[in-house]
């Protein structure tokens, strides 16, 4: 009998149901299918901002990247691991919601109200660099919220374990 690891739980192999992948293959979960599109779309982004880059205010491709570099690690780390609903709501919201519309916006504008102050005292250019940081200090909130609920399972597991297993003086 042959034990395969999928999404959280062992799969009885064995039958040769024709299920498994073949070699070089890799089975589509629509959890790792998800995360792959958002993979791509967040590339794209990262593509458009990097062409745009002339475009867009100063800190603003800087700031683009840094998302990436938060979210794109994050994604491939959830083909594995289960997010809460929330979780997975709030990084497809980032990434095919907020920063698309947030640069789309801006490169809308024609040049010349780049640097104009507008109703709020600011200038598209200062609000679009100050959204990208909120967006970024967002992808780092989530990034903790994942990995620090993770972590915190694994202790609640830990601490399980120990009371299950260890020996006490009573036993003896």
């Amino acid at each position: 009998m042959i034990f395969r690891w999928r999404g959280g739980r062992a799969d009885d192999d064995s039958a040769g149901d024709g299920g498994t992948p073949a070699a070089g293959e890799t089975t589509r979960t629509p959890r790792t299918t998800q995360t792959a599109q958002l993979r791509a779309e967040l590339a794209g982004i990262v593509t458009g901002a990097n062409a745009d880059g002339g475009r867009l205010p100063p800190g603003a491709v800087p700031t683009v990247r840094d998302i990436d570099d938060v979210l794109r690690p994050l994604l491939g780390y959830l083909e594995t691991r289960p997010a809460s609903e929330e979780e997975l709501r709030y990084l497809t919201a980032i990434i095919r919601e907020y920063l698309p519309r947030a640069l789309a916006d801006f490169v809308a504008l024609p040049p010349q109200y780049a640097d104009r102050p507008g109703v709020t005292g600011t200038t598209p250019a200062e609000d679009l660099v100050r959204q990208l940081q909120f967006l970024d200090e967002g992808a780092h909130e989530l990034q903790d919220s994942v990995y620090t609920g993770d972590a915190a399972k694994l202790a609640i597991q830990a601490r399980f374990l120990e009371a299950k297993f260890r020996r006490s003086d009573l036993d003896t």
